[in-house]
Order: C-alpha cells, then sequence, then structure tokens
C-alpha cells in the first residue's frame, strides 16, 4: 500500500488543474503516492489537460454530474493509500505541505482526520473553520459576545483540534474512512464537510488544524452562514438539520442580524 492517495473532483476546471497537479509534482519527491483524478462531466477540457499532465494521474470520468460526495467517494473505491487527501481543482500545494500533513498523521494517535492552513490568492491566511451550527452557537454569535461560535473563522496560528474544516484540503486515513465511511452521498454539494466532522465526532476521532502546512486556494472563502437562507446552501442545510430545525436556525440568523444593525446603528448615533 502506498502512503498517499490524492483524490480531485473536476467540473470545469481547465483554468485551474494545471497548477494544482503542477505544484503536486513538485512536491511529491520520494513520497510514495497516486493522484487520482474524477470529472464530473465537465463541458470544458478538464479531463484531457489532466490526463495529459506529467504527473499521470488516474482518471475516471462519472459520466454525469454526481455531486462532490459521489465523485470523491469514486476516488476513495480505486485509492490504494493509508491516507486520502481531498483537494479541491483551485488549490495549489504550497511547499512541504505533503510531508507535513503525512508525518503529523503517522505521529498522531487516535486521529480522524487533519486539515491544513489555507491561504488566500494574496498569500494572507483564509478562514476555513466552523464550530457546529447549532442553536445555541447561532445565539451565543448574534446576541452574545462570541466571536466564532458560529461561522467561518480562522483559527490561531497553532496545532490545535477544532470541530469542522472545509474540504477544500483534507487529509483522512484509511482507518477512519474503515470506521465512518466516505463522503455522504445525500448531499449533492455543501454540507457534506459538516456531516463527515459530525461522524468524527460520534465516534471520537479528533480532527486537527495544522497551520504549518498550507494550501493555496485561489477562490477564497465561498460562502457565509449568516446569511445562508438566502443562498444556494438552503438545500443541504435542511438535510443537515432538518427542516423544523433548519426554519428555527434561519430565524435566528435573522433575527440576530437585525439586531446586529440596530446595535451598529445605535452606537454611531452616540
Amino acid at each position: 500500500m502506498i502512503d498517499l492517495s490524492i483524490i480531485i473532483v473536476t467540473y470545469n476546471s481547465e483554468k485551474q488543474i494545471t497548477p494544482l497537479l503542477d505544484s503536486i509534482y513538485r512536491e511529491k519527491g520520494s513520497l510514495s503516492l497516486e493522484t487520482i483524478i474524477v470529472d464530473n462531466l465537465s463541458a470544458d477540457d478538464s479531463f484531457t489537460i489532466a490526463k495529459t499532465h506529467r504527473l499521470k494521474p488516474k482518471m475516471i470520468q462519472t459520466g454525469y454530474n454526481a455531486g462532490f460526495p459521489a465523485a470523491v467517494n469514486r476516488g476513495i473505491k480505486i485509492s490504494s493509500g493509508s491516507y486520502v487527501l481531498l483537494l479541491n481543482p483551485d488549490t495549489v500545494v504550497m511547499r512541504g505541505t505533503l510531508q507535513r500533513l503525512l508525518e503529523f498523521a503517522k505521529k498522531t494517535d487516535p486521529l480522524g482526520a487533519v486539515a491544513p492552513r489555507l491561504l488566500n490568492p494574496d498569500g494572507k491566511p483564509q478562514a476555513s473553520v466552523f464550530r457546529f451550527p447549532s442553536l445555541m452557537n447561532a445565539i451565543r454569535q448574534n446576541f452574545g459576545h462570541c466571536k466564532n461560535c458560529f461561522g467561518k473563522y480562522l483559527p490561531d496560528n497553532h496545532t490545535q483540534k477544532i470541530e469542522v474544516a472545509v474540504m477544500a484540503a483534507f487529509l483522512i486515513p484509511r482507518t477512519t474512512i474503515g470506521l465512518v465511511g466516505g463522503l455522504d452521498e445525500k448531499y449533492f454539494m455543501y454540507y457534506e464537510d459538516f456531516e463527515f466532522c459530525r461522524q468524527l465526532a460520534r465516534h471520537g476521532l479528533p480532527l486537527y488544524y495544522l497551520p504549518s502546512a498550507k494550501v493555496r486556494h485561489i477562490h477564497g472563502a465561498s460562502g457565509h452562514f449568516v446569511f445562508h437562507q438566502k443562498s444556494p446552501l438552503l438545500a443541504s442545510a435542511k438535510l443537515y438539520h432538518g427542516e423544523f430545525y433548519s426554519n428555527i436556525l434561519n430565524l435566528i440568523l435573522w433575527a440576530g442580524h437585525k439586531w446586529q444593525v440596530l446595535l451598529r446603528g445605535k452606537r454611531f448615533h452616540d
């Protein structure tokens, strides 16, 4: 068995995939790794560009847009690495990152998964971590003084346990997959990261944030929970929370937003 299987799901990613594959090729060194591209029926040249890259990735075409979790699971099924690294096509692996992720994973037991620090295109750290989106955390964020209780935030620059990390770059031990399974395919896109991290917590498997490992995320932060009732995240949010709980959460977020507007207005007039 090789050390690392890198799985990348592409969908109309012809402009992003070459820089990512170049960065993996540069960083592989003596590492025992394989790269697997799962293409969700791109209408551009994503598949051809990836297939002809000097990294020589294994290629899968789904034949239709299967969604992110289903495509990842297809990649996992044919992978053979002791560790699986999920990378979005709009990422670039920074120097030393693959080695640091593997070294940390190998020496950490128990381990559910580990996420590197994401960087914006300008090199500044990108918020990529959440707490579980509970009603209490929403109340504490919007009506209390808990800064990072709800929504995406940037952790301190030290290795630490976290609750949820976005899956733009996400390393999972094969043993974890054996315990909790792959990604939940009831989600087409969004919230599959929350669901997977929820399963890690239920199995008592810690998730770590490793800021010494860095991955540039070209598109930057996308979406914000405060306004998720008005975004494409709504369908996945209802799957995750259940419709009743999701409606209550939306009400709290709406009321909290109005409350914050009132407070800002009062401070301005004072």
